[in-house]
């Protein structure tokens, strides 16, 4: 009995270490790794990996940590071009590549995938890359990765339809960098100078303790899910002076401890929507929630955050519309740039005629675009459009023009402040009724 209990748990435990048939272990004896033992694996995975591709293969790191001391070149055997390869661990807890080498640890091009593992830097200082694409990359995929201690996690260029998704990255200067041509982005598709990162997506990506969480040159591409923290700044979205990035999507992202929410430079359009930024202590504030020069749009909704800022924004030559949420934080803007808010209020109107007080803010010297919402006596839909225009808060010189709809609701400004009427006799007034109050001006 004890020998077949002995055979059956033996048996049990080989099952867990199995490699698929489909791929190669850097520790099978053709090439020789050995975790735990402290000495360089690199040539023994860079054979594996070179086999693998040879043969379209994938290869698989046990678990153990596994020490790195030179770049493990995915593109070495057959070039930038015909290297697809994909790369995996046990689990990122589990199976560890470690180097103490200012170097690359993976260099890697076209159609790649790297998952399951955790990828350290032992150097006192940040130093070296976890993945470089020195060339271009399209369709690879990162996932399920801890990056801790490089220079930079993954810096790359050229880099379109791939996914960064399941990364945490930590103590590194940057987490994620895509580059056009170094720091002096090109326009798109002019080699050698250098494209635009396209059509990239980033998912649940968690950087904490860096210079910049994600720096990219890049259009059409969209990070969700995201949080950044005690960084000197969360997003950085940059193009070239003479071609301006466009059409990237910001949702659903957390920052904390953040000095610049979003660094936006030379873009057309960049779209943000629902996010969270925790300021610092008043005597300490952080800078600023949006950070932008020549940026274009950008549109902002559904943020809240709370602590302490210098600035809401800070806007040079940059139209910027919604509500950045930031205590204390006061907006600074040039000659050529706009910030653009909204206000959204919920009412009800007697049916006679009398003035309600909203409890709006409409500040002196702008216009606003009022639109109104509701059902009135129970049955009849309203729908009303006005343009507010205020001139230092002076009633006198307040015009409120209609736009659309019946003219049911009516608007009046006094001393700053604005009141609505339903203009009707009789029924059961307005209910259900919103008002929203778009800054134009």
């Amino acid at each position: 009995m004890k020998t077949h209990l002995s055979f059956l748990v033996a048996m049990i435990f080989a099952s867990t270490n199995v490699v698929a048939a489909d791929s190669v272990s850097i520790t099978d004896e053709r090439f020789g790794a050995i975790a735990n033992d402290n000495l360089d694996d690199s040539q023994a995975i860079q054979a594996a990996v070179n086999y693998a591709v040879s043969n379209s293969k994938s290869v698989y790191i046990p678990a153990g940590t596994f020490n790195i001391e030179n770049t493990i070149d995915v593109t070495q055997f057959a070039g930038n071009h015909r290297s697809q390869i994909k790369i995996t661990g046990e689990k990122r807890e589990l199976s560890k590549l470690l180097t103490s080498s200012n170097i690359s640890m993976f260099k890697v091009a076209h159609g790649v995938e790297i998952h399951n593992l955790t990828l350290s830097q032992s150097n006192a200082q940040p130093q070296g890359k976890a993945i470089e694409i020195p060339f271009a990359s399209y369709r690879s995929h990162f996932s399920k990765l801890d990056i801790t201690g490089f220079d930079k996690g993954i810096y790359g260029k050229w880099v379109i339809w791939s996914r960064f998704e399941d990364l945490f990255i930590f103590k590194v200067n940057v987490g994620v960098e895509l580059h056009g041509n170094g720091d002096n982005p090109a326009y798109w598709n002019t080699e050698p100078n250098g494209w635009f990162n396209n059509v990239n997506v980033f998912d649940n990506i968690y950087v904490e303790g860096s210079n910049t969480g994600l720096k990219l040159a890049a259009m059409g591409s969209n990070i969700v899910n995201s949080t950044v923290q005690n960084s000197a700044v969360g997003v950085e979205i940059y193009g070239p002076a003479e071609h301006y990035t466009w059409n990237n999507q910001i949702s659903n992202f957390y920052a904390e401890g953040v000095n610049t929410v979003f660094k936006v430079k030379n873009s057309r359009t960049l779209d943000i929507n629902g996010v969270f930024a925790q300021g610092g202590a008043q005597s300490n504030r952080k800078y600023a929630v949006i950070d932008a020069e020549n940026a274009g749009k950008i549109t902002i909704n559904g943020m809240t955050g709370q602590d302490w800022w210098k600035h809401s924004a800070v806007l040079k030559n940059t139209q910027l519309i919604g509500n950045v949420v930031a205590i204390g934080g006061a907006l600074s803007q040039d000659n050529q740039s706009s910030y653009i808010t909204s206000q959204t209020l919920s009412i009800s109107l007697p049916a006679n005629k009398q003035w309600q007080e909203l409890p709006a803010k409409v500040a002196g010297n702008s216009a606003y675009r009022v639109t109104i919402s509701g059902i009135r006596d129970g049955y009849d839909p309203v729908l009303e459009e006005y343009v507010l225009y205020n001139f230092n808060g002076a009633s006198r010189y307040t015009r409120i023009s209609h736009v659309s709809g019946r003219e049911i609701v009516k608007f009046k400004l006094e001393s700053g402040k604005l009141f609505a009427q339903l203009d009707y006799y009789g029924g059961g007034g307005l209910s259900l009724g919103k008002v929203t109050l778009t800054r134009i001006h």
